[in-house]
């Protein structure tokens, strides 16, 4: 039986039972036509030829009879099954059309939502239930089979595949400093850089889904994936940057677990650098408010746990590195750990307005591991191990004030990182065809763990336009200072940040022009000073002395997404 023409069957069926009817009807006709025949005339005797013909006739009817009740019990049960059936792909289809909606984008060629939406029930071999109770085998048609394969291609995945290619020059200038200050060599890197990313994503149900990416870049420098134009000709290898389970039981709760975006990462190069990644987990839960005098539309709990080194040692001995970082002698070597939470609460005032305001604190567990790991015997202990590799050098990003010159301790005795955040939006103004949103942004931040100098850091931005499709502009500043006790530089962004992450003063300026659709020219500036020179507190040793020039960035790129 042919589920997806289902109208057919019935049709046939009722002109079986009316060609069937006729004949009855003809077939009556005639006996009693014979019957009358042989009963008129003079002398109404019957003829034995006759009657033997009329017996013969009434035994036709009464089996025609029967064929005819049995043909309508066939019919009602062919029907109540046909009925079972169509429930059941109904049924099938609601089940599957929101996972069809969401893997549209990445369905194999030659399957679309639709058909991954007509996705039929009945396996192989499958039988149905009639109305008596019993089974009626049926016999698996081609779209039956087609939509089993579509069946396993939707719980396997489909996988879906996006990504990214930025072509980028990035030059860096600073001049030498003169004397009396102390010798500081000038800074001129000028270079061409490339970024290569590759998502891949699928939803395994409808409440799990998997992420990852691969991406370019050196694999000892958590802060960049941009590859360097230099190696002579040698081949450049793809990384994992993120690999990630998403368990989403409702809309408004979310779980992630492994390589995974920090929690509270804006792309405001603030807390975090954009390309930063860390291995641990993420939670967020969303309570949607109904319309209230105080205008929230949602109040977001967030939270991070993250795992950043495993030293592995049984009992620290006097020279150990993580002695020298300040860890006690004797005792089992534990692991650096950054625990992060915190509210953000949006508020909705109407068609155009709307803000976010919110508050976060890092609370960061032997965060002197961070800095020892941008020490040779750090890099060996602590990061070439999980890598399984020997790395060219240290993590880089240094820039915090450290107890001695190049020291492994930090200055300030812990990182306690409370933040305030607040974000003011508007839908924007038409300029022509062309929309232009606006958004202000202010955020501050302090090392609450010490009473020293040089433990806040603030932002400010004002960005005005998006870039959507062709002709598209976007403008954005960036005003920042990061005291060298406030955050700590191996995390914090390293292009607002060039050379040190924090003790800076920053000016960055931005530009964004649409030249196709998925296609983006950026311009960035940024004019970086320091803060503070060594020495100018107590044990306060900064790579980075305010003495030193200021320094001057210039990256021209382009973005093709895909």
């Amino acid at each position: 039986m042919k589920v997806c023409g289902n109208n057919e069957q019935p049709r046939i069926l009722w002109f079986c039972l009316s060609v069937v009817s006729l004949m009855f009807c003809v077939t009556t006709s005639r006996a009693q036509e014979l019957i009358k025949n042989s009963t008129d005339g003079p002398t109404a005797r019957p003829d034995p030829a006759i009657a033997e013909r009329v017996k013969v006739l009434e035994g036709e009817l009464e089996r025609t009879n029967l064929k005819l009740d049995q043909l309508q019990k066939t019919i009602g049960a062919q029907q109540q099954t046909i009925e079972a059936l169509l429930a059941t792909i109904s049924a099938a289809r609601n089940d599957t059309a929101s996972a069809a909606q969401r893997t549209t984008a990445g369905n194999p060629p030659g399957i679309t939502a639709q058909a991954v939406a007509n996705t039929q029930p009945l396996e192989t071999g499958e039988s149905a239930k009639t109305s008596d109770g019993t089974q009626a085998a049926q016999a698996p048609t081609v779209e039956q089979r087609l939509a089993k394969v579509e069946g396993d291609v939707l719980r396997v995945g489909p996988l879906r595949l996006s990504g990214d290619f930025r072509l980028r020059y990035d030059g860096t200038f600073r001049s030498a400093s003169e004397p009396p200050d102390p010798p500081l060599a000038h800074t001129q890197n000028s270079r061409v850089r490339y970024r290569l990313r590759l998502n891949f994503d699928t939803d395994l149900y409808k409440t799990l889904s998997f992420h990852g990416q691969l991406a370019t870049g050196p694999v000892n420098n958590p802060l960049t994936l941009d590859q360097d134009f230099t190696g002579v000709s040698t081949r450049h290898p793809l990384f994992i940057s993120e690999a990630w389970i998403d368990y989403h039981p409702k809309k408004s709760i979310q779980l992630q677990a492994g390589r995974v975006v920090e929690i509270f990462a804006d792309n405001s190069r603030f807390l975090f650098d954009d390309d930063l990644r860390l291995n641990g987990f993420n939670e967020k839960y969303v309570a949607s408010l109904k319309e209230n005098s105080l205008a929230v539309s949602s109040v977001e709990f967030r939270a991070g746990q993250y795992i950043l080194t495993n030293p592995n040692v049984a009992i620290i001995t006097p020279n150990s590195p993580l002695a020298n970082a300040g860890a006690v002698v004797g005792t089992i070597g534990r692991s650096a750990n950054l625990f992060h939470q915190g509210v953000l609460v949006n508020q909705t005032f109407n068609k155009k307005w709307s803000d976010q305001v919110g508050a976060d604190i890092q609370l960061y567990r032997n965060p002197n591991q961070i800095q020892l790991a941008s020490t040779t015997d750090g890099a060996t202990l602590l990061v070439q191990p999980g890598l399984g590799i020997a790395l060219s050098g240290p993590l880089p990003g240094t820039g915090n004030a450290t107890t001695t010159p190049g020291g492994v301790i930090y200055t300030a005795p812990g990182f306690q990182v409370l933040r305030f955040t607040y974000r003011l939006n508007y839908a924007g103004f038409k300029h022509g065809d062309r929309v232009y949103p606006l958004t202000f942004n202010v955020q501050g931040a302090r090392n609450v763990a010490t009473g020293l100098n040089e433990r806040d850091a603030m932002l400010a931005t004002a960005q005005l336009g998006r870039v959507a499709r062709k002709g598209d502009t976007s403008f954005l500043y960036v005003f920042s200072i990061k005291g060298a006790n406030s955050l700590i530089s191996q995390v914090t962004d390293d292009d607002l940040g060039t050379g040190s992450g924090v003790n800076i003063r920053t000016h960055h300026f931005r530009f964004d022009y649409g030249l196709a659709r998925k296609v983006t020219l950026q311009s960035l500036f940024f004019f970086q000073t320091a803060l503070r020179n060594s020495g100018q507190f107590p044990h306060f040793f900064v790579p980075l002395g305010a003495f030193a020039p200021s320094t001057y960035r210039l990256q021209e790129q382009i973005v093709f997404t895909f």
